[in-house]
């Protein structure tokens, strides 16, 4: 039984809805909306009711996401297989086709009317066994109990593990190449009503099969939002900072190319906004939650990451609330949380634990990649 993880805590697991599905892009979306249906439908629910309490319509947001922005045929045009899947979950779940869209431009609603959540991410190849990455996946309240993770199988036998919300395609995750890759809101840098969303750029990344595949692939897709990138495979890491006019490559120290951490302003891409972020003051024009929440984040990672090599060290990194990598309602918000983590070991397949929940409070899962889902363990 999964619970709440944002009033009054829940310690040991929480054992995620897996949501498994294979054969075409509108298979794999139907078999995602039909189990995950009464989640979807909840999720859909509350979000109007949140949108509601803020003074926002839900139908026109949708219908601008939908129709009017050019998000989907910017979809139809670079990644056509992925609206096909977000077509199929509409279908499965039976709920509006416009709406399930809408629900897959999740960085693209905040910037359409607000601004929203943010993340913290770590990556390290130069220390430990293996290259290891992982994140804190930071949202509203509301989303809380819509946690699922996705095991999708291929035609071409590619096979990827991600955490998600019921009803979108991915936030972050792993494919059985090796490749793992997670995400950073950069609500800095310029937008694009006509390019691709996030969770399509998400996925379409762990199509690839090496990390040198992933540069070209970023600088190919026309990006809606601004986003960093950031990649593990057995051959290292790398990350990279998106957004409608620019993909730069970041670097948090040249002494250490082997390792990568973010949090939500940019590092390479404009550095002079993120001088002028770190430099603002509480209460200034350009001071927001986001700066006020990014910067003590990356100023805790620059420390941290000094003794980042495994798996264990990235777990305890992202499972720390006091610093304040994982978020709870209070902690830079009174509206946001941490709605889960993945931590991703770079082998082939890679080893994947998802929390689906803060994880200071909710142990991570296994989610083996060819396996059952029976016969996943906590750890």
């Amino acid at each position: 039984m999964r619970t709440a993880t944002t009033r009054g805590g829940h310690d040991g697991p929480v054992e995620p809805l897996v949501i498994e599905a294979s054969g075409t892009p509108r298979e794999i979306g139907r078999a995602h909306g039909e189990h995950a249906r009464e989640l979807i439908r909840s999720g859909v629910d509350r979000w109007r009711e949140a949108l509601s309490s803020g003074g926002k319509d839900a139908d026109r947001l949708w219908h601008d996401l939908s129709r009017t922005a050019g998000f989907r045929a910017a979809a139809a045009h670079w990644t056509p297989d992925l609206l096909e899947e977000v077509e199929g979950i509409a279908e499965g779940a039976a709920v509006d086709a416009d709406v399930v869209f809408a629900t897959n431009c999740l960085d693209e609603a905040w910037w359409w009317h607000e601004k929203g959540p943010g993340c913290s991410v770590v990556a390290v190849a130069d220390r430990g066994p293996v290259p290891v990455i992982g994140q804190t996946m930071d949202l509203d309240t509301w989303m809380d109990t819509t946690q699922v993770v996705l095991r999708l199988r291929h035609p071409d036998g590619l096979e990827q593990v991600l955490l998600s919300r019921a009803g979108v395609i991915g936030l972050c995750g792993a494919n059985s190449a090796g490749l793992g890759v997670v995400v950073n809101a950069l609500d800095q840098l310029a937008v694009d009503p006509t390019g691709v969303p996030v969770a399509f750029v998400l996925r379409s990344v762990l199509a690839a099969r090496r990390l040198a595949d992933v540069p070209a692939l970023l600088h190919r897709l026309p990006h809606a939002s601004g986003q960093a990138y950031t990649a593990a495979s057995p051959d290292g890491v790398a990350g990279f900072e998106c957004g409608a006019d620019v993909v730069t490559e970041y670097l948090n120290d040249p002494a250490r190319p082997g390792a990568r951490w973010h949090t939500n302003h940019p590092l390479a891409a404009t550095a002079d906004e993120a001088a002028r972020l770190r430099g603002a003051a509480e209460g200034e024009a350009s001071w927001d939650w986001a700066a006020g929440s990014s910067v003590p984040r990356m100023s805790h990672l620059d420390t941290a990451m000094a003794t980042v090599a495994t798996a264990d060290d990235v777990v305890a990194v992202l499972s720390d609330s006091d610093a304040g990598i994982c978020m709870y309602p209070g902690r830079w918000r009174p509206d946001g949380f941490t709605f889960g983590s993945v931590v991703v070991e770079a082998t082939v397949p890679p080893r994947i634990r998802v929390a689906v929940g803060p994880p200071d409070r909710v142990r991570y899962v296994d989610v083996p990649f060819g396996l059952p889902v029976s016969d996943r363990t906590a750890t």
